[in-house]
Order: structure tokens, then sequence, then C-alpha cells
């Protein structure tokens, strides 16, 4: 099961995530509407290798489209899982992060 919360705050998305984040429940989470995403996985119980896949491609389309997309992992489990994707340790540290690539 995921529980997913979303707060649209000073021109980011921040999605938090808590629970297992799977094929089955990876969908619609992102939206890629948004021009700055900060996805949040420190409450994030596993995830699967789909989920993985899902997210790094997600990553290449926000780039491709000069959009921005980070993950907040404070406990970097996923270092090397999504290497590729710019992470920070707390959601406050995203709009100085932003604030530099506007």
């Amino acid at each position: 099961m995921l529980k997913t919360s979303m707060e649209f705050k000073r021109g980011i998305l921040f999605i938090r995530l808590k629970g297992d984040l799977n094929k089955n429940t990876i969908r619609g989470v992102i939206d890629r509407d948004f021009k700055y995403i900060v996805l949040n996985i420190d409450d994030m119980y596993s995830i699967d290798s789909y989920s993985i896949k899902y997210l790094n491609k997600i990553y290449k389309l926000y780039e491709a489209a000069s959009n921005k997309f980070i993950i907040c992992d404070k406990f970097n489990v996923t270092n090397k899982l999504l290497k590729d994707i710019p992470k920070i340790n707390r959601e406050y540290d995203a709009f100085k992060v932003f604030e530099r690539m506007i």
C-alpha cells in the first residue's frame, strides 16, 4: 500500500510517499505538468526495480523538457539505485537548489 500527500509551495510540487512503491502503486504518483518536483521518499518501506526504472525514466523526461525533478532522501537509500537523479537531505533544501537553477 502507498499513501501519497502533495503540497504546492513557492512554485514547487512536493510529493511525499509513505509505504511500498512498486509496479502497482507508482502509476499516477508523478504529474509531469509541474516545472519543479520534489519526491520525498523518507517514509518509503520498499521500492521495486520497476519503480526505480520508472523514476529514472521520469527524470530523463523532465530534463528533456527543461523541468526539474529531485529526490528528498535523508537516509541516502537510493544513492546507487537512482544515481543520476539529484538528491537533497531535507525538503527545505529544494528552495535553494531550484533558486540556483532559475
